[in-house]
């Protein structure tokens, strides 16, 4: 018994060390754009992909009505920037742009 205590004293902080790096490898990031056809409290939706707004995310705009997340609706077209993190797409960066009459 008293052997088994070190060991197991071992492979705890060796385990407890490798659990930042355990979900490193998943993280990718993405560069998209599209027309938004659905938006809720913290996330939004562009071509059936659903896509959250990560803590600190930043929002630039072109059009004065459009300042904050809460004032996109649906058929707005944006772009945005962001990570994958184990299957969930996190914007960093949400660029709108006022679109041309043509």
């Amino acid at each position: 018994m008293i052997q088994v205590k070190p060991i197991l004293t071992r492979l705890l902080l060796v385990a407890s060390l490798m659990l930042p790096w355990a979900t490193t490898g998943a993280m990718e990031s993405f560069d998209r754009g599209g027309v938004i056809t659905a938006v809720g409290y913290d996330k939004f939706t562009v071509e059936q992909q659903e896509y959250r707004i990560a803590p600190g995310a930043k929002l630039r705009s072109f059009d004065a009505s459009r300042k904050q997340f809460s004032d996109f609706r649906p058929g707005d077209v944006i772009m945005f920037q962001g990570k994958v993190l184990n299957d969930v797409h996190y914007v960093d960066v949400i660029i709108y742009r006022t679109p041309v009459e043509i």
